[in-house]
């Protein structure tokens, strides 16, 4: 859960930061449905729990991205771009999600009343002048993007309804009391380790499994380090933000050795560049008092992340729940 929380923050690079805001007002995730392709006819881009996303829905989608990219970018714009990002797959993605999304919602009872959509309309500043909202800037906006009010009334209730489901997910969502400051620990904090890199190798797995055994059995490090037959290393103090010299697979080796507490031994951490054992010789933890004073921030961040993230996790399985059929020979 941490690295996951953690890696929400993380700077991302120009392009997919150009694909993101493009999905503004809804959270959109694209991995884990079961999907088929097959010819769909000119009509259907993809059929999702047996209803049928219409082509023209692409189309609207992709003419907006691509001029987004083109505004964002200026003289830089190159078609190449959305080669490299993959935007056609990007915008079918999107459509797979807000329609897995919709249906969920509609299972759950969430409705958007009249007096909802309306408040939002008259509330966008699109649509807005000195006096407040104009029907006629709205008219004028909605025909200059080529969509009609009831076009734009149903998307916009859709958008709506996906929301109040992502609120009514993350509102659930709390933490242990603890969970801040253990949050602050493994992103500030710094721990100084000795490992041991196993050798991966099938006739070597024996060996694996004793080690696996002897940590749930508490043995001593020492007799580990002779079972293994392989000589420890040696680390300075490292934080999550620092690389550590010699580790190929840096996110598993230091999620694995900052939540652990000095003198505390890893399970055996499986990894696809290696097999390590780890063992905390000393930490250093941020000052408990500049977190107290900042608690009520900390809390708010953690909790923001986590929120997030648990509502990609539900999105996720709902989406691996999902049968889906997407018409490629359409794109």
């Amino acid at each position: 859960m941490l690295k996951r929380m953690r890696k929400h923050v993380k700077a991302l690079h120009l392009t997919l930061w150009l694909v993101i805001i493009t999905f503004i007002g809804t959270t959109f995730l694209v991995w884990g449905f079961r999907s088929t392709s097959g010819d769909l006819g000119p009509d259907t881009i993809a059929i999702v729990d047996g209803e049928r996303v219409p082509y023209t829905e692409y189309q609207q989608l992709y003419r907006r991205h691509y001029e987004q990219y083109q505004k964002a970018l200026g003289d830089k714009f190159d078609e190449k771009i959305l080669e490299r990002v993959n935007l056609k797959s990007q915008v079918v993605d999107s459509l797979i999600s807000r329609h897995v999304l919709l249906h969920e919602a509609k299972r759950l009872g969430i409705v958007v009343g009249s007096d909802e959509l309306v408040a939002e309309i008259t509330n966008m500043s699109a649509f807005r002048d000195q006096r407040g909202f104009s029907r006629d800037r709205y008219l004028r906006t909605l025909e200059a993007s080529r969509q009609s009010p009831e076009r734009f009334e149903e998307s916009l209730r859709q958008d709506l309804m996906i929301r109040k489901t992502e609120q009514w997910v993350k509102a659930a969502v709390t933490l242990h009391p603890d969970e801040a400051w253990e949050a602050v620990r493994f992103n500030r904090g710094s721990v100084k380790v000795e490992y041991l890199l196993l050798p991966d190798a099938k006739g070597q797995q024996a060996t694996v499994d004793r080690l696996i055994a002897l940590v749930k059995e508490r043995t001593p490090w020492e007799e580990m380090v002779k079972v293994s037959g392989v000589k420890p290393i040696s680390t300075g103090f490292f934080t999550w933000d620092q690389e550590v010299k010699g580790v190929a697979d840096q996110d598993n080796f230091k999620e694995a050795a900052l939540v652990l507490e000095k003198g505390a031994i890893s399970p055996v951490i499986q990894t696809p560049k290696g097999k390590y054992l780890i063992r905390v010789i000393d930490r250093k933890d941020p000052d408990r008092a500049e977190y107290e004073r900042e608690k009520t921030a900390f809390r708010r961040g953690v909790l923001n992340r986590k929120r997030d993230q648990v509502f990609a996790d539900w999105v996720r399985q709902l989406k691996a729940r999902a049968k889906v059929k997407i018409g490629e020979a359409t794109l």
